[in-house]
């Protein structure tokens, strides 16, 4: 494995979770979210909901990615008080602190694709070229029409985060009794608690006459979410191998996403991907800090190369890069032609 600086751990040191540095992100967070819920109330008829569910949309992600330092045990300094803040922040994005248990792999196996877990080496491109190419006729279409992004960034976050994951990793537990340490009685405890906490929050938004705006806020959330993690992991140079490092699924297996500065705080320091994957648990709020005191060689993206990325949709084993649908046919005739 490649050896960690001890300039690494110090930064790692100096900028770990504070309780100081977490009470005034929540705070401020809590304050703009609560402004936004009240606008979003207040303009219901409006077409200032133009703008307030956009608005609350974004808030939605920050309250995510809280949840997800919370579930990371990264957010406070404290096991207890980050498992308690995981909830209410699960409540308000609809996600058990359960999703967690399939994160923690992701982290151990990004990129790499011959591991022990048993896991994809990407989890938005499940498939090789060689892989691809055995399915049939009709599964290649219905991968094709799952991945034009119109629906796999579209419909399929949402339909995951609102109805699939609130049940799933007890339905993994239960069939894969391995899969995850925690036990089934404990993964349901979770999934209940949090869908009667998810309920009364819809419930809530229904009594006030803005569900229809939250699940607005909901697909634009979602589909957002995705296509962040996406271009996480999911770009050229490929970070894709059989000798794997957790140092090198940060550097070379994420991005650096090059976000507009109107919108970093909607992100919180997770465009500095390549910091969290080599240590999960330094905080979000102290990422872009912990990135300015370094001088990593790291793969930048900018928005239209997120956006391009958005069509990769298989990984090239033989030249070793993630490649198009176009790219895939376009081999595939040409080689054919040759045959011919």
């Amino acid at each position: 494995m490649t050896p960690i600086l001890m300039s690494d751990i110090d930064l790692f040191v100096k900028y770990k979770s504070s309780y100081y540095y977490s009470f005034m992100d929540l705070s401020t967070h809590s304050i703009y979210f609560t402004l936004g819920m009240y606008l979003l109330w207040y303009f219901r008829y409006t077409f200032a909901s133009l703008i307030t569910i956009p608005f609350m949309s974004l808030m939605t992600v920050r309250t995510f990615l809280i949840f997800h330092d919370c579930c990371h045990n990264s957010y406070t300094p404290n096991r207890v008080l980050n498992y308690i803040l995981s909830h209410i922040s699960g409540t308000f994005v609809l996600t058990s602190p359960n999703w967690i248990l399939g994160h923690h792999t992701h982290h151990l196996t990004n990129g790499h694709i011959k591991n022990d877990h048993h896991y994809l080496f990407n989890e938005t491109v499940p498939y090789t070229k060689r892989k691809f190419l055995l399915k049939s006729k009709w599964e290649k279409r219905k991968y094709m029409i799952l991945k034009h992004p119109l629906v796999f960034f579209g419909i399929v976050p949402f339909l995951y985060f609102v109805f699939v994951q609130r049940y799933v990793f007890a339905l993994k537990k239960y069939k894969h009794p391995s899969a995850f340490k925690e036990s089934l009685v404990r993964i349901i405890t979770e999934h209940i608690l949090n869908n009667v906490l998810s309920f009364v929050y819809l419930y809530n938004m229904y009594q006030y006459e803005i569900l229809p705006h939250f699940f607005g806020i909901a697909l634009f959330a979602t589909s957002l979410a995705f296509m962040l993690f996406h271009n996480q992991h999911t770009f050229n140079p490929s970070y894709v191998v059989k000798e794997w490092s957790q140092r090198d699924s940060g550097l070379k297996g994420s991005s650096f996403i090059q976000i507009p500065w109107f919108l970093k705080y909607f992100f919180m320091g997770i465009e500095y991907h390549h910091i969290h994957h080599m240590y999960s648990k330094l905080p979000g709020y102290n990422l872009q800090k912990y990135h300015e005191e370094t001088n990593h060689d790291i793969v930048e993206l900018s928005m239209r190369e997120c956006y391009n990325n958005l069509w990769l949709v298989m990984y090239d084993e033989e030249n070793e890069k993630y490649i198009t649908f176009d790219d895939f046919y376009h081999e595939v005739n040409h080689v054919s032609i040759k045959i011919d």
